[in-house]
């Protein structure tokens, strides 16, 4: 079995690759939807701060959790986004400016 230089030099590239998937794979892995005890287990807080958060809509609905059934099922995505402090607000008011800047420049 002959392996040329060329075919020598991509198995660095294709380590990378391999461990590039691996490292995806175990991330999707990962449960994304938590109860409410879970979501608490999770980022330490206890039911009654998490439901409180709920109702004073700390955590909005249809962004931090959804209620297919009597259950809140919270997207954990979202509630690390909050954790390290990215809002969906802020988002939405750099897109409502952009939005007007981009209107006022038609008119």
């Amino acid at each position: 079995m002959n392996i040329s230089l060329e075919h020598l030099e991509l198995i660095p590239k294709l380590l990378n690759e391999i461990k590039s998937l691996k490292l995806n794979q175990a991330m999707s892995s990962e449960k994304r939807w938590l109860n409410t005890r879970e979501l608490s287990d999770y980022i330490g807080y206890s039911l009654d701060a998490i439901n409180k958060m709920v109702k004073d809509d700390v955590f909005v609905d249809g962004i931090h959790y959804y209620k297919p059934s009597k259950k809140l099922l919270f997207d954990k995505n979202q509630v690390d986004n909050w954790i390290v402090g990215i809002r969906d607000e802020s988002v939405k008011n750099r897109v409502n400016i952009a939005v007007e800047n981009i209107m006022s420049g038609i008119k």
